[in-house]
């Protein structure tokens, strides 16, 4: 089950992360497999909510800015998002912030993104796996507890 239709996905993509200079562009397919996988990892609700969260801001679109939000341009979309994510109204805000959230998140977690930025996953990985930790070894006694009752 498609969340939300291509077009309607493009635009919100589009809207949230823009066109960072020098990075990669947004790739649609790709992205949008990150989220279908991120909200069947997540509470049911979300994907719902997500999709709630989108037509609302179609409308918002209309109301604020008198033009469906497909015919806004880039600029007019940043307006937007930032007039509801400065909107005092804590349910207002959500509206805008909540979509961010996997869409943020299926862009900026691609390695040919994150790594521009200095995040290298696969290196952090890799060191992280030379400090391994467990827990099989008896652990020494607590500071004055070497045994001595009575004390």
């Amino acid at each position: 089950m498609r969340l939300l239709s291509g077009r309607h996905l493009r635009e919100l993509m589009e809207a949230y992360v823009g066109e960072p200079e020098g990075l990669p562009p947004i790739d649609l397919e790709g992205q949008s497999a990150f989220i279908e996988e991120y909200f069947a990892a997540g509470a049911p609700e979300l994907k719902m909510l997500f999709a709630v969260c989108g037509i609302a801001l179609r409308a918002l679109s209309i109301f604020l800015k008198g033009k469906p939000f497909s015919r806004l341009t880039s600029h007019e979309k940043d307006e937007l998002l930032n007039r509801v994510m400065s909107s005092r109204n804590p349910l207002l805000r959500g509206v805008a912030v909540l979509p961010g959230l996997p869409l943020l998140m299926s862009y900026y977690r691609r390695p040919e993104v994150a790594v521009p930025l200095g995040f290298d996953a696969k290196a952090l990985k890799e060191e992280s796996n030379l400090r391994v930790v467990t827990r099989d070894r008896s652990l020494p006694p607590k500071a004055g507890q070497g045994g001595e009752v009575g004390k």
